[in-house]
């Protein structure tokens, strides 16, 4: 991001469908509020919200074709007046009612949810996604105007990322099972889903999953799918919402001040483990504390957002690989998210690495263990916080390259450089003179 451009306070909230997003808003809207906020400075802008305004209108419409009191007064909405106002879309919208009467459907009862999988509503569809696309990237903009330092913006929208790309972007997940069960269970929705058991529910979810994911690659060729869209993805099956509403908020601040926060999430309960019980036990190799030194960090501090339990993922089962200890000092600690890496998914190799210098001396030893998949020529290695003493310099100076750039982190974004690049080969060149 230009660093240059104003930054606000916008998070964007996008998820898979029965994720709990609207659950989530709910409880980081209570939180906020606890921190100071107050409602005028909390803005809150939902597509879904749209999304069922534009439809109701126009299903009601169509239903009070015959009806023309009640048709006088819908008209008079202000958001079908977009549709009115623009030929294409009218003419259209004349299409599908011509199509929805010849086919002798019965619009008394139809739907919103039919609506969304109609073959005949499907050019509507298009038009209210470009429209709510339109006003929320409108929006977008608006807001980066001028900087609101006292406000906050919550988006509620599937294509906030790529609509609002400054925003910190969140994406929720949950598995099919939990989902079924949400779907299933859950008395608030409409009739439309409405099922007679859990599987019926669960087929449902996943029909909207992947209908969502194919409708948004085909029309703007974005995969909703694909984790380099997001800032953060928490996976909501096992999560407690105020632990959700927590890690989205403290992931905001980090993003604030361009501080690195653990991009997965997930409940400590998903991950299996690859020790025996006496091995977690005990103490860790890499830490040397105990569980009960763990368990008492966290209960103080809480999980340090940066300590990732990396895994490895088979046939969609994540195996803990490092981190047997902080993932069940989180467990017991009653945290339901934690922060994880994948280091690599079913065949891939996770191989044991040496990292050396240039020359490949026991001297020039970088990293002695690495662990990790797909090494290839041209990949970075990224040292952070490496202190006062880079174990490049000597080599540098050895090998008359040049030193590197040296810049210090000031926070609240800002950076400071305390050396600039500085070319060794004048001081190993000797100099001659008569």
């Amino acid at each position: 991001m230009d660093e240059n451009k104003i930054k606000n306070k916008i998070i964007a909230i996008s998820g898979e469908p029965v994720s709990g997003k609207g659950t989530t808003v709910k409880k980081m809207i209570e939180k906020l509020k606890e921190q100071g906020y107050t409602d005028e400075q909390i803005h809150l802008e939902t597509t879904g919200n749209d999304f069922r305004r534009y439809f109701n209108s126009l299903i009601d419409l169509i239903v009070n074709l015959d009806n023309k009191e009640e048709l006088n007064q819908i008209y008079k909405r202000e958001e079908l007046s977009e549709f009115f106002d623009n030929e294409v879309y009218r003419k259209t919208l004349a299409r599908t009612i011509a199509q929805l009467k010849q086919r002798n459907i019965d619009l008394s009862t139809f739907t919103i949810n039919e609506a969304n999988n109609s073959e005949e509503f499907k050019d509507i569809r298009k038009i209210v996604d470009t429209l709510i696309d339109e006003r929320m990237a409108n929006k977008g903009k608006e807001i980066n105007k001028e900087l609101h330092p006292k406000d906050i913006w919550i988006i509620d929208s599937r294509l906030a990322f790529y609509n609002i790309p400054e925003a910190f972007s969140v994406r929720l997940t949950t598995n099919a099972d939990v989902a079924g069960k949400r779907l299933f269970n859950d008395n608030s929705r409409g009739k439309e889903d409405k099922y007679s058991n859990i599987e019926e529910a669960k087929k449902e979810r996943e029909m909207r999953r992947i209908g969502e994911n194919t409708r948004y690659m085909n029309r703007y060729r974005v995969d909703l799918t694909d984790e380099n869209n997001y800032d953060l993805i928490i996976d909501t099956s096992y999560s407690t919402v105020d632990d959700i509403a927590d890690v989205i908020l403290e992931g905001s601040k980090y993003y604030e001040k361009n501080k690195n926060f653990a991009k997965k999430w997930a409940s400590p309960k998903i991950f299996l483990p690859l020790q025996t019980e006496r091995e977690t036990l005990a103490k860790s190799p890499l830490s040397n504390l105990s569980i009960d030194d763990m368990i008492k960090s966290i209960k103080e501090y809480g999980y340090l957002p940066n300590s990732t339990i990396e895994v490895v993922t088979v046939d969609n089962v994540k195996y803990i690989i490092e981190g047997h200890h902080r993932n069940f000092a989180a467990a017991y600690c009653g945290k339901t998210l934690v922060p994880y890496e994948v280091l690599a998914r079913d065949d891939e190799k996770v191989e044991n690495w040496k990292i050396c210098g240039s020359l490949c001396t026991i001297n020039d030893d970088l990293v002695r263990s690495y662990k990790t998949s797909n090494m290839n020529i041209g990949d970075y290695f990224v040292f952070c916080n490496i202190g006062a003493y880079s174990v490049t310099e000597g080599i540098y100076l050895f090998l008359s390259r040049m030193l590197p750039k040296i810049v210090i982190y000031e926070g609240d974004g800002k950076y400071c450089v305390v050396r600039d690049f500085i070319e060794t080969s004048i001081l190993n060149t000797p100099t001659y003179s008569n």
